[in-house]
């Protein structure tokens, strides 16, 4: 992984997702809301080779799966305890193909996200295989 993506990935995506991502993982059931994530999170030992599981609510690494193992695909995507994974350039939530999760995310280039309080009500969108031209 280059050092500008890796660049990339820690200020710019991370604190993204921490917005983007309305709802955990975890049920929709839940009365609370989750806390948001006010702390800057720098993810070590990401790889083009295995996809590495990230928590908010544990705010950590949960585990990681081998890039293209469809058996450990299918386990992950049976897991609510993850909200995204990173593989190289790639990055899924659990959402729609990818896990059982109410995860999603949201490409809004006018907003500081850095400013905001509240996450979007809508516009996110759910993982889904799609080839890419």
């Amino acid at each position: 992984m280059t050092a500008g993506l890796r660049h990339f990935l820690s200020f710019t995506t991370l604190p993204l997702l921490a917005v983007l991502l309305l709802n955990s993982c975890h049920s929709s059931n839940q009365e609370a809301p989750l806390p948001l994530v006010t702390d800057e999170v720098t993810l070590h030992g990401l790889s083009d080779r295995s996809w590495t599981y990230f928590s908010f609510e544990t705010g950590a690494i949960i585990g990681t799966s081998t890039f293209l193992s469809e058996e450990e695909d299918k386990a992950w995507a049976r897991r609510d305890d993850w909200d995204f994974a990173i593989c190289g350039d790639r990055l899924k939530t659990n959402s729609g193909t990818s896990g059982i999760g109410n995860g999603g995310i949201l490409r809004d280039q006018t907003t500081n996200f850095q400013l905001l309080d509240t996450a979007p009500e809508k516009g996110y969108s759910t993982d889904l295989i799609q080839e890419v031209e």
